[in-house]
């Protein structure tokens, strides 16, 4: 009798386990934000991925990963009433994939035109810094473990994060844009975690410059020996960024930056 009263009480405790998950955990859902500064600024709006042991009745965090799309890409329908557009970015990496139920980082890709535009303009780093900041009071996110990619416009975006906001992020990985925002502050990136990334065929990329700014980094008396560069032979020019966040070592890296 006593065998089976446990064995009730364990399942009932599976059972109440599961109903605890988020009923988005390894799914994409839509974090819709309220308030607009301007029509072609609003707040963002995003497409948020929860892992799938998801649990928002429990004390676990979970790394943050902000991924940003570049000029005309999207990850909301143009109402932005649901999750939709091109599944632009990192964000990709866990759209209805295997990687989906097995990824252990909250994914928050906002969306840059406001509902019902397809305006095409870069991103606000006030915008994204309070977008950072919403996140963490919103979601079960480690606020040491915020890390920031994007391509070409997001990479811009991602760049401006590095040199405004380390306070916000450990980690950051631009890629498809030229070192524009950072150019003139090596040492602005030598105290943080990056990982730049583009083709060599990128004319946007122009990974000469990437090349060179490499040793102005390490050169910093604040260097903390983990600025890291990869020049793709790819010859699609400014695009297939899926298949250098498709690769197992940089999902692991993106998880694993903590301050």
């Amino acid at each position: 009798m006593v065998t089976k009263l446990f064995s009730v009480l364990v399942l009932l405790s599976a059972m109440t386990a599961e109903a605890a998950l988020s009923p988005y955990a390894g799914k994409i859902s839509l974090w819709k934000r309220q308030g607009t500064t301007s029509p072609t600024d609003a707040y963002y709006d995003n497409a948020v991925f929860l892992p799938a042991d998801y649990d928002p009745s429990t004390t676990k965090s979970y790394p943050m990963i902000i991924t940003l799309h570049g000029l005309g890409g999207s990850v909301l329908n143009t109402a932005h009433t649901a999750v939709g557009g091109y599944r632009s970015g990192f964000i990709n990496q866990v759209w209805g994939t295997a990687l989906a139920q097995t990824y252990k980082a909250i994914v928050i890709a906002p969306n840059r035109s406001p509902a019902g535009t397809t305006i095409r303009a870069l991103w606000s780093h006030a915008q994204l810094r309070q977008l950072i900041i919403d996140a963490k009071k919103k979601y079960k996110i480690d606020p040491a473990r915020i890390v920031a990619t994007g391509f070409s416009a997001g990479s811009i975006a991602t760049q401006q994060l590095v040199r405004y906001s380390k306070d916000l992020i450990a980690g950051a990985m631009p890629g498809a844009y030229d070192n524009n925002v950072l150019a003139y502050y090596p040492c602005t990136a030598a105290s943080i975690p990056m990982w730049v990334f583009g083709n060599n065929s990128d004319t946007l990329f122009k990974s000469a410059r990437w090349r060179e700014f490499r040793p102005k980094v390490e050169a910093c008396s604040n260097y903390i020996h983990e600025f890291k560069l990869t020049v793709y032979d790819n010859t699609c020019g400014h695009g297939c960024w899926d298949r250098h966040w498709a690769r197992s070592d940089v999902q692991q890296w993106l998880m694993n930056q903590s301050k």
